[in-house]
């Protein structure tokens, strides 16, 4: 989910004083759909963004969301919801109620309605998303608060107190950073299977003329810069995602000798097996290791038999989830 279009999707409802409530995946266990930090927003006509999971389980809820806004009714809620046949305490207004589902596992669910007063923390998380600047969300019955930092620190935690009182928080603010090298026309196909997703896209190229690049409204940063010294816009560290397809070989070989021995999560290579192997050659000649160059992803993408731009985007996509969500 694209963070910054839900955070948008709950400040225009807040500006318009429509009520929202917002459902947010605290704590999961086993086969849940709904994972920490899943995030729903609905408003009292019942417009939804984001997701929780899904299945009826969402849709039930969704529609408890909208009954408690019709109500005035502004009280947090958590629930616990068990994903499996059977499972006890069905009763609509139980804290602990089968799902519907049965994938095994459970979920906790809190129900939290957003005001006015919410604004200011939804703003501020909204300018560091779109700055990738690193904060941390903090939900709890209290209501929600977003703090700015200068360091991510933390993973996603939740605590829960024997009174009931309850608290979440999650790193915010800071993305992974996708740098595409390269304006053309799959440069602009990946930025915009890529901006669905939670990136920061960042485009580079040489050529101040590209229409290609200029077309590109999905990426967040779109720069003109020489590949001579493309190193300095390329930061190390495991949030750090690249993707090398400039026009032409010669281009490609300058761009890699720079980046091959950082530390990146992810660097891929577009172009056939054949031209690859001939870059990876030269660069060894020059020095560049073969331990570095085995990190390379070339040819860059899952192996779907890909050919048009936006099919190469979606293979290109495809191989940085999962290298994303492979533990590091």
């Amino acid at each position: 989910m694209n963070n910054i279009l839900f955070w948008e999707f709950v400040r225009e409802n807040l500006q318009d004083e429509e009520p929202l409530m917002l459902l947010l995946v605290v704590d999961s266990h086993g086969s849940s759909p709904g994972k920490p930090g899943f995030k729903m927003a609905v408003t009292a006509a019942g417009r939804v963004h984001g997701t929780i999971g899904g299945g009826v389980m969402e849709r039930d809820l969704a529609e408890q969301a909208v009954g408690l806004l019709s109500r005035g009714s502004g009280r947090p809620r958590l629930m616990k919801l068990l994903h499996h046949e059977g499972a006890a305490g069905t009763g609509k207004r139980s804290a602990t109620r089968s799902s519907g589902g049965i994938c095994s596992g459970w979920q906790r669910v809190a129900l939290l309605p957003l005001a006015g007063g919410d604004s200011d923390a939804v703003d501020s998380l909204l300018f560091a998303l779109k700055r990738n600047r690193p904060g941390r969300l903090l939900f709890s019955q209290d209501g929600m608060e977003f703090q700015p930092r200068k360091v991510p620190q933390g993973a996603a935690a939740f605590s829960l107190r024997p009174a009931g009182l309850w608290a979440f928080r999650e790193e915010a603010g800071r993305r992974p950073v996708l740098t595409i090298i390269g304006g053309g026309h799959v440069g602009l196909a990946l930025s915009r299977v890529m901006a669905s997703l939670d990136f920061h896209i960042r485009v580079l190229d040489d050529r101040a003329d590209l229409a290609t690049l200029a077309a590109n409204v999905h990426a967040q940063e779109t720069q003109v810069v020489s590949y001579r010294g493309i190193g300095r816009h390329v930061e190390e560290g495991e949030g750090s995602y690249v993707v090398i397809m400039t026009y032409g070989h010669l281009a490609d070989e300058k761009v890699l000798a720079q980046l091959a021995g950082k530390k990146l999560r992810y660097l891929g290579l577009l172009g056939s097996p054949a031209k690859n192997a001939r870059i990876f050659a030269r660069l060894k000649e020059k020095g560049i290791t073969a331990a570095m160059l085995k990190k390379v992803h070339a040819p860059v993408g899952l192996p779907i038999h890909s050919h048009t731009p936006e099919e190469i985007a979606v293979s290109i996509a495809a191989e940085i989830i999962q290298v994303k969500n492979k533990p590091t």
